[in-house]
């Protein structure tokens, strides 16, 4: 008997790793999409929370920018750009825009946005419930 493993045996194993590998790539992205698009939702809440913040101790949303919050322009490496929009006395509108692969693999949610009164809304076409 002949010990170690035939060129057959290998070959099956690689394209069972193949196929498998196939399978889970997709699943992944879109897990990882999915926790990138919670991550930014969360970081519009935290936002939305010191734009109160502000809000109370100015009586008024102007002259809150990412800066004077202490909040960075990106959220995690580069996957939603932060941006404070429509800033007026009684109001404002934040919005997470994705970057790059992220605005690849996410085209039904597309932008995240929350307004001073928790009013929740995107720019893609899928549902605001399954986007936030």
């Amino acid at each position: 008997m002949i010990n170690g493993f035939h060129l057959i045996e290998l070959l099956i194993t690689i394209f069972i790793i193949s196929i498998l590998a196939t399978i889970s790539s997709p699943l992944y992205t879109q897990y990882l999409t999915q926790a990138r698009r919670l991550e930014a939702a969360t970081v519009l809440s935290k936002l939305a929370i010191a734009m109160e913040h502000y809000y109370i101790e100015h009586n008024t949303y102007q002259g809150a920018t990412l800066a004077t919050l202490h909040f960075p322009n990106h959220i995690g490496k580069n996957h939603y750009q932060l941006n404070i929009q429509s800033i007026v006395d009684d109001d404002f509108l934040i919005i997470a825009t994705p970057l790059a692969a992220q605005s690849k693999n996410d085209p039904l949610c597309g932008s995240l946005m929350l307004k001073a009164n928790g009013e929740k809304n995107i720019t893609g076409s899928g549902q605001i419930d399954e986007c936030w």
